[in-house]
């Protein structure tokens, strides 16, 4: 489900999925502003990352975020932790 909310996402918004990643499991206590600074600071690999929409996943109870980088996510470089899904 999550990678084709990803790639619905990007289509969407006229993004290359290939440079984008969604962080999911964001809790709605988390303040939207604090999302972006969180994630740069979390990895060296992030700090160019741009957030680019959020949408609740009811399943889940909590956000999905949409971030896009600079050039093709590379999965060996994204935290695990933070990242539930995205494309190769």
């Amino acid at each position: 489900m999550a990678l084709h909310l990803l790639e619905d996402c990007c289509q969407g918004m006229n993004i290359d999925p290939r440079n984008c990643l969604l962080v999911t499991g964001v809790l709605e206590a988390v303040d939207e502003g604090s999302i972006e600074p969180i994630l740069r600071s979390s990895t060296e690999y992030l700090c160019k990352c741009k957030m680019r929409g959020h949408i609740f996943v009811r399943e889940e109870g909590a956000f999905a975020v949409l971030c896009e980088l600079p050039s093709a996510v590379d999965p060996l470089q994204v935290p695990g932790v933070l990242v539930l899904s995205g494309v190769i």
